[in-house]
């Protein structure tokens, strides 16, 4: 049964559904979990697990409010507002796949948020055509983390087709003058292009992290998703 709540739903998650959404459909889909074990088993099935500095020594990310990692936490363990991203935009090659899944909710917000790179593009070409011109140079932002540098625009298009987005927001992300001034054009096209959604436990989304944003909404309560980053597919016979 299709649940009307989720877009993209494709049922219970297994490798050869994440295959399907990721390889031949459009890089989005929504899933049912029953376990942290179904959860993992399905992404080794599908792919490569990458590992992560926040991650166990199986490749799971526990995304919770954790005050005690102090003021260097990122904002994904925090409750606050997450802002439209891709995860480790200062990667020479970012994990191509993210899996997200609720393993307990929130009790006020915290609704998930995705946007297709190329829907975004197309909101900001109408809005502010400037603007996108000033987010696909080469040079449009500077991302870091750590020892790891990228100089990458935000949206690089082939022949007017999004082939990559990258992004985030943070203290160690630098944009180019003309790309900074048009921030407000890009919020709005945000705005236009997001789908939003609650996760509810159980429940859980993957996302091609090289042409889809996602983020989150501010939220109140105990909420705890669990995040596996996938480098590659398997090859399939």
């Amino acid at each position: 049964m299709v649940d009307q709540n989720l877009p993209h739903y494709m049922g219970r998650l297994t490798g050869s559904m994440l295959h399907d959404a990721m390889e031949v459909g459009d890089g989005f889909a929504t899933f049912d979990c029953e376990s942290e074990e179904q959860f993992l088993r399905a992404a080794q099935d599908y792919g490569v697990v990458r590992p992560h500095r926040d991650a166990d020594d199986r490749g799971i990310t526990y995304l919770r409010d954790t005050p005690g990692l102090g003021k260097e936490r990122g904002v994904g363990f925090t409750n606050e507002n997450l802002l439209p991203h891709t995860d480790r935009p200062a990667a020479k090659e970012p994990p191509r796949v993210l899996l997200l899944w609720c393993r307990s909710s929130s009790s006020d917000g915290g609704e998930a948020t995705v946007l297709r790179g190329t829907d975004v593009a197309a909101s900001l070409e109408k809005l502010d055509p400037k603007a996108l011109q000033a987010f696909c140079e080469t040079d449009a932002a500077i991302f870091r983390t750590g020892t790891e540098e990228m100089v990458s625009p935000v949206f690089r298009m082939v022949d007017g087709v999004v082939e990559e987005v990258r992004l985030r927001f943070d203290p160690y992300i630098y944009f180019a003058p003309d790309a900074a001034r048009a921030l407000p054009s890009l919020e709005r096209a945000f705005t236009e292009a997001e789908q939003v959604f609650p996760l509810t436990p159980g429940k859980g989304y993957a996302l091609r992290n090289d042409v889809w944003f996602h983020g989150r909404r501010a939220y109140s309560g105990n909420r705890e998703m669990l995040r596996i980053m996938i480098g590659s597919a398997h090859a399939v016979d």
